[in-house]
């Protein structure tokens, strides 16, 4: 059960090294095809895996010891015990486990999906599973789940949730994503109320740097509203439910009505085909109205009531809102698409002229040459940790074709994850440093506007 592999160069010891490489028996093997490729299993007896044909799972480390574990890397440890560990296969069986990852509590439930917290057992990172139910999916569902795999694969931003893993089974698929803790911007306003305009605008430059990231990508959200930002640290949100996203050219139209009601384009109303970004710009304007005031602009009894409301484009503005919120917030909802400002022309405004905008990621090569790994330390941060685990540069190669749908791609892209939330706290730091800084300049000004004879210190 033992041979001797030659390892690729390593660009970072500088020097080809030989190991041991524990060859794992056909069950095994079988398992490894259907984690790594999405191969179906087939079983010639009942007791071979029999509890695998529909989903797998996995052992956290450290694993028990057995023939040949010493020579096991720990991603080969716990491929050995997710095919000979009968108490694993009973938890499969009761749905606490699914591919490399355990299952806990439900964070939230939808018509055709719930979503569970999970643990990647080797990263010990914890995810937000999606779990969808292929029997209650319609086509146009299953076409809008394609989508927002699609659409996900490409964003690489500080503030749009993350998909790491899509696993797939008989009866369900499984999106494995960020977990984002902290609660929806949505619940937060109805909780606290209305945000000071100098508490809402760091919020606010964070979704709209993630707009417009997705919108160098050609990427439209269609269903921008507070439900669906979501805050990962207190001051720290992500745009999240990429489920009616879709790509499309720049200059080309769509058709489909997408998204909630109250965020709603009046041109979703009245006008066969509309400009998606412009949807995604008017849905922004909702947004901060909804942030600055604790509700909507448009507002109805009924829906027809909600309707009639948008088409004629009247909405109470509060005068304890600043001119340049006013103003933002009036561009954005600009009735004619055409006139309404697009997703440059807000971040240039003069009330977000001193936000901070959040850098999208640089993007990493999944198996990166010798020098991008000594230019990139999160390059070699990444490929440090995934030696250790047993993940190879010929297994990430065979994996990478494979997307989000292999398990060995859900592996690195949580690790590359970990290497940046480095980079993210220090943005955090940054953006917090320059609020406190801007609020000091703030209260310097309003103080050296009082009179001295009324000044008490």
């Amino acid at each position: 059960m033992k041979d001797t592999k030659f390892d690729l160069p390593n660009v970072i010891n500088g020097s080809p090294t030989t190991k041991n490489v524990y060859n794992p028996p056909l069950r095994e093997q079988l398992l490894r095809e259907h984690l790594t490729h999405g191969k179906s299993m087939k079983m010639d007896s009942v007791d071979e895996l029999s509890s695998f044909v529909r989903t797998v799972s996995a052992q956290s480390l450290p694993v028990t010891s057995s023939d040949g574990d010493a020579m096991m890397t720990p991603y080969q440890r716990t491929l050995h015990m997710l095919a000979n560990d009968p108490s694993l296969q009973k938890e499969v069986a009761l749905g606490k486990r699914i591919g490399f990852y355990r299952l806990g509590k439900e964070l939230g439930a939808g018509n055709f999906s719930k979503v569970k917290l999970g643990v990647h057992v080797l990263t010990k990172e914890k995810v937000a599973v999606k779990i969808m139910e292929k029997s209650k999916m319609d086509q146009k569902a299953q076409r809008l789940l394609t989508r927002e795999i699609q659409s996900m694969e490409i964003l690489h931003h500080p503030n749009i949730i993350r998909l790491f893993e899509c696993v797939e089974t008989i009866s369900r698929t499984f999106l494995v994503l960020e977990y984002a803790g902290g609660g929806e911007l949505y619940a937060f306003v109805q909780e606290r109320g209305k945000l000071t305009e100098n508490d809402g605008k760091p919020l606010f430059a964070q979704i709209v740097s993630a707009v417009a990231h997705m919108h160098a990508k050609n990427i439209v959200h269609r269903d921008i509203k507070a439900e669906n930002v979501i805050f990962s640290h207190p001051g720290w949100v992500k745009l999240a439910d990429f489920g009616f996203s879709c790509q499309v050219e720049s200059g080309a139209n769509l058709s489909t009505f997408c998204g909630s009601p109250p965020y709603a384009a009046p041109e979703l109303f009245k006008e066969k085909e509309y400009s998606g970004p412009m949807v995604d710009i008017w849905a922004l304007g909702v947004l901060l109205y909804f942030m600055l005031v604790g509700m909507t602009p448009f507002r109805g009894e009924t829906i027809n009531d909600l309707t009639q409301n948008i088409l004629k484009g009247t909405y109470n503005m509060p005068e304890y809102l600043s001119t340049f919120a006013q103003h933002i917030i009036s561009r954005m909802l600009e009735m004619d698409a055409n006139k309404r400002m697009t997703i440059s022309d807000v971040k240039k405004t003069y009330w977000l002229r001193e936000s901070k905008f959040p850098k999208s990621y640089i993007q990493c090569s999944t198996v990166p040459d010798e020098e991008e790994l000594q230019k990139s330390s999160v390059a070699r941060n990444v490929w440090n940790t995934l030696h250790q685990y047993g993940i190879d540069e010929e297994m990430m190669k065979e994996a990478a074709p494979k997307g989000a749908r292999n398990a060995i791609i859900g592996m690195y892209r949580i690790v590359l994850y970990q290497s940046q939330a480095k980079d993210d706290d220090e943005e955090r730091n940054r953006i917090k440093d320059h609020q406190l800084l801007q609020q000091a300049c703030k209260d310097r000004r309003t103080l050296n506007k009082r009179s001295k004879t009324c000044t008490i210190f």
